[in-house]
């Protein structure tokens, strides 16, 4: 069984750029317009000979559309039925409360999960980093997914978690 990841963030903070650029593929739609992905999008990706399975997904917020409840719940259901999630954050904006909510559910479901800041390449800096910090984050990792900076470090950085810490596939034996 493979090793999957899903991406995970409130809308537009660059959740199907990351996706794209991973999977070195465009089946992510990819706009400035706010709730585009609104179900998960798979995309395999091969890191120092290992398959990934990679999942992009919705945004996960407060606004209300026809469609929120449904992506906040495919969203969520990729987190659980993966291996590692990455919690994506814009960096160029401030800590906002659906940030701390989706962080907050995360911690909870006991899941290997890391940050990632995207965005980096915006001239306009918040005090996200810090304040995520301040909140037990634990190692934060910053891109630019539209300009590929720090992609081969968070490639790595993946590497690292499965190997060192022996992620393994949920085989969901114990159903």
């Amino acid at each position: 069984m493979l090793n999957s990841i899903a991406i995970l963030g409130r809308p537009n903070v660059g959740k199907s750029s990351l996706f794209n650029k991973l999977t070195k593929s465009r089946n992510a739609i990819v706009s400035d317009f706010s709730g585009l992905t609104k179900d998960r999008n798979f995309g395999y990706v091969s890191i120092k000979n290992q398959q990934y399975l990679f999942i992009d997904t919705g945004g996960v917020g407060s606004e209300i559309t026809d469609f929120s409840e449904a992506i906040t719940q495919q969203a969520l259901l990729a987190a659980e039925d993966s291996n590692l999630i990455l919690l994506l954050f814009d960096a160029s904006e401030e800590l906002t409360s659906d940030d701390i909510n989706l962080f907050e559910i995360i911690r909870k479901m006991n899941k290997n999960f890391f940050i990632v800041l995207n965005k980096i390449d915006i001239k306009k800096r918040s005090n996200l980093k810090d304040d995520l910090l301040k909140r037990g984050s634990g190692e934060i990792l910053e891109v630019s997914a539209e300009h590929s900076k720090g992609i081969k470090e968070l490639q790595s950085y993946i590497s690292v978690q499965f190997n060192e810490f022996h992620l393994i596939p949920n085989t969901n034996d114990d159903l």
